[in-house]
């Protein structure tokens, strides 16, 4: 096949594979057209718009970061109070049980000393009456037989004085031990009501301390509970930030792909190696795009990002890989050794898109690349940095 054959058949592939992305675009675009007449369509934002808005989410998102940072924080010290106060909490109620177990072992013993007290006092009244009535004994005996009496009823009356005597004697002894058992007991008494009052004081203190731990505990919960509910917002909004971020870098990587008019002058080669072919737009054996000679299995790089239209084997020309890069620009590579790309697929600029195959024209492995604008071939030359 003559060299000029060659790039008309190639050229008659494009232009039809053209067409058919076109018609596609066509009808895709068809109802957008009809809304115009109800919807005022916004126009496109430019390049320099989409990295302002980049940098001013980026701004926000970390701001985002940062009060996420300061309420995980405000949280962590939230749960560190409220534990310490559950333990606090713990601590008083089992000084309060303690402390009504002593209130309760002060009444019992309270009760004790009261009976005991109370049966002192019964005995005291008893030996105070008995006292009475052996004084009364002693006026009688003492009236009824005066000591000008005879002999023997003289020795009686000792004798009764004497018994008396000792009576009395015993009777004082018991009244003495009485009083120092009353005083004693008022102490005891004493002693256990001023306990009783300290501990009650101190039971009070708890309780009124253990009310305020569990007022703080509260407003922990309800804090806590809108600390949460506020993180769990901002992780929202955090990971809608982020989102739209990957969606503006993408789209930031697609314009800066697709407006190739902002590339010319710098893109990268597409596969390395050196050019064999050239541009040339007319003559019998004209070249509509470049040539290059590479290694075999050389990885081929998509020049932009865009999407990938066409992936399939055409005849005389191998794998051929179509990208298109909006504003009608597309780029084409052909005899590729293998491509994995789907059509539809979202390219990068300087993904790799396949490896180099057989080329006939240079009788080798390498690669055939060409810049089209709306269906017409251009020079690619002028666009790469170098080459």
């Amino acid at each position: 096949m003559r060299s000029n054959d060659f790039f008309l058949l190639l050229i008659a592939a494009v232009a039809a594979i053209f067409a058919l992305c076109a018609a596609g675009e066509g009808a895709c675009a068809a109802p957008s057209a009809r809304m115009r007449g109800n919807v005022r369509l916004q126009p496109p934002r430019t390049l320099r718009q989409l990295e302002n808005d980049l940098a001013l989410e980026q701004k926000k998102a970390e701001e985002r970061k940062q009060s996420l940072q300061r309420l995980t924080n405000e949280e962590r010290r939230l749960n560190a109070d409220l534990a310490a106060a559950e333990k606090r909490i713990l601590e008083l109620e089992k000084g309060l049980d303690a402390g009504q177990g002593k209130l309760l072992a002060l009444g019992t013993a309270g009760d004790k000393v009261g009976k005991e007290y109370e049966t002192l006092l019964a005995e005291q009244k008893k030996t105070e009456e008995a006292l009475a009535r052996t004084l009364q004994l002693l006026w009688e005996i003492s009236n009824r037989r005066p000591l000008a009496e005879a002999a023997e009823e003289r020795a009686a009356a000792e004798r009764d004085l004497a018994v008396s005597r000792e009576l009395y004697e015993a009777l004082e002894k018991y009244r003495r031990q009485l009083d120092r058992q009353e005083t004693r007991l008022a102490g005891i008494a004493g002693r256990g009501n001023k306990l009783s009052q300290e501990m009650r004081q101190s039971l009070n203190r708890v309780n009124e301390e253990k009310a305020r731990l569990l007022k703080a505990r509260l407003a922990y919960d309800k804090r806590l509970g809108e600390i949460r509910r506020v993180r769990v917002d901002a992780e929202t909004e955090l990971n809608a930030a982020i989102k739209l971020i990957s969606s503006l870098n993408f789209e930031i990587s697609q314009r800066q792909g697709g407006d190739l008019t902002a590339l010319k002058g710098r893109l990268q080669k597409p596969v390395s190696g050196k050019v064999s072919i050239r541009f040339a737009g007319g003559g019998d054996f004209a070249s509509r795009g470049l040539g290059f000679a590479a290694a075999d299995k050389a990885e081929v790089w998509a020049v932009a990002g865009g999407k990938v239209v066409h992936n399939d084997v055409l005849r005389g020309f191998g794998t051929v890989l179509i990208v298109q890069h909006g504003e009608d620009y597309y780029t084409l590579y052909a005899y590729l050794g293998s491509c994995p790309l789907k059509v539809g697929q979202e390219v990068r600029g300087r993904q790799k898109v396949g490896t180099a195959g057989y080329y006939p024209a240079i009788k080798g492995p390498g690669l055939y690349f060409e810049l089209r604008f709306k269906q017409k071939a251009i020079n690619p030359e002028q666009w790469f940095a170098a080459l």
